[in-house]
């Protein structure tokens, strides 16, 4: 009788120390069901799936609300901000041999360590969101609000923020200490990858074959944005983070030189300068630009369909 030898699916879970995630499977990448919760003591471990799937079988986390080393300090002053837990991650990408779309301004891998955390939004922010603030509606793509805001500069993205400290403050929804504004890149970063340590949150998906099922980008989205919210959301969450526009953040362009590499803590924006990062692929983008290894930089005041913005809730600015 000839010994048979099962091999059975290792995983390499990454998550915010502290927190408490639901680990999910799917044959589909539709119908996603609970399998276990685990409590990260570290930031990374290594669980085996012992039931056998019949089949391919994909396996992402889901961060439960309130886990975390830091509690939320207070509930969101704002519907659809999201809590993310302060945790360690690595950013960008690997040699090419292991990512061959990598660039060299995503290397090298550096290991983040951020000690706050933040609240980000859900969404993209909207058009109904943007002119509740101010107007008038910059968008080229309009008809219904729940479109995300684009055609905004950088310029006008951080003056956005400016207009909405103002008045929650005077509306004493603001809590003291705490600002909006755009994320940092690390921040950015941290929230899309949502504890994976894969191309994608969904895993690597080198021949972008799942993409589709969580961005609008140039091979799906016509040419246009589209709804917020009508893809798939990464394990935390947020959705639109790998496409429908482009997301701006507050690090200016000499950011874009090559990683430091080893390890840093609550790494800042850069001083200030005439071109800033985004992040995200956009509906005008390709598949390589949907990663969220991703950087590019424009100036500031550039104001296209591609852009747009996404909020962030978190203690003093960076």
């Amino acid at each position: 009788m000839v010994p048979v030898t099962l091999t059975l699916p290792q995983l390499q879970l990454t998550a915010p120390l502290g927190t408490t995630n639901a680990l999910e499977v799917s044959t589909n990448l539709t119908a996603w069901q609970d399998i276990t919760t685990l409590t990260f003591t570290n930031t990374n471990l290594l669980w085996v799936d012992l039931y056998p799937r019949g089949g391919a079988a994909y396996y992402r986390l889901r961060q439960i609300a309130g886990s975390g080393g830091n509690n939320p300090p207070f509930p969101p002053p704002m519907t659809n901000l999201v809590w993310i837990a302060p945790g360690q991650f690595v950013m960008g990408s690997p040699d090419n041999s292991l990512d061959p779309d990598a660039a060299s301004e995503e290397q090298p891998q550096t290991t983040v360590t951020l000690t706050k955390g933040f609240f980000i939004g859900m969404y993209e922010l909207t058009q109904g969101e943007y002119l509740a603030v101010t107007s008038p509606n910059p968008s080229s793509f309009t008809g219904d609000l729940n479109l995300p805001v684009e055609t905004v500069s950088w310029t006008q993205a951080t003056n956005f923020c400016r207009l909405l400290n103002i008045r929650e403050t005077l509306a004493g929804r603001l809590p003291s200490g705490y600002a909006y504004r755009l994320p940092t890149e690390a921040e950015w970063e941290y929230a899309a990858r949502a504890g994976s340590t894969n191309r994608f949150n969904w895993g690597n998906d080198f021949g972008y074959s799942v993409l589709a099922n969580y961005a609008w980008y140039s091979a799906n989205a016509g040419g246009s944005t589209h709804l917020v919210g009508q893809k798939l959301p990464n394990a935390w969450g947020l959705y639109d983070v790998s496409g429908n526009v482009c997301e701006w953040c507050l690090n200016s362009f000499n950011t874009l030189d090559s990683y430091p590499g080893g390890s840093v803590t609550d790494p800042v924006a850069s001083v200030p300068g005439p071109a800033k990062v985004f992040r995200g692929g956009s509906h005008g983008d390709d598949n390589i630009s949907c990663r969220p290894a991703d950087r590019k930089s424009i100036p500031q005041g550039t104001a296209i369909n591609i852009f747009g913005m996404r909020l962030v809730l978190a203690q003093a600015t960076p």
